[in-house]
């Protein structure tokens, strides 16, 4: 999806479609990772021509559901995942800290042409059809 004021919306909406049979836990905690994913694309990626994307990936596994976030990458080919603590001060950079909290596990890693894969899994214990 192209990227811009309505992005994150965009992204919530497809994730709830995605997953409207989900328990609500499992639906409530992908939506928020996806809004906290999404907003840190839009403020910390760069934009420009042919990089004013993101790209959601949803997976189904045994027991999990994975959220993934691709984006453009930046101009270091590192992916950066650092959730600062819950009790963290700061106003700002709480959400990966959010991403954390929230799931089973999670990460980053970088694949082609610099882009960066940035995922999440929720744990669902087989609660989601077809896990």
């Amino acid at each position: 999806m192209r990227r811009g004021g309505r992005t994150s919306w965009q992204a919530r909406q497809a994730i709830g479609l995605w997953l409207a049979d989900a328990p609500a836990v499992v639906r409530a905690d992908a939506l928020q990772i996806v809004a906290e994913l999404v907003a840190n694309v839009i403020q910390h990626v760069p934009g420009g021509s042919g990089r004013d994307w993101v790209k959601l990936r949803l997976g189904f596994g045994a027991g999990f559901v994975r959220l993934e976030v691709v984006d453009p990458g930046t101009l270091t080919s590192a992916p950066c995942f650092v959730p600062l603590r819950p009790a963290s001060m700061e106003e700002a950079g709480r959400g990966l800290g959010i991403v954390a909290g929230l799931s089973a596990r999670c990460g980053a890693y970088v694949v082609e042409r610099g882009r960066r894969v940035v995922w999440a899994e929720l744990a669902t214990a087989g609660a989601v059809p077809g896990t």
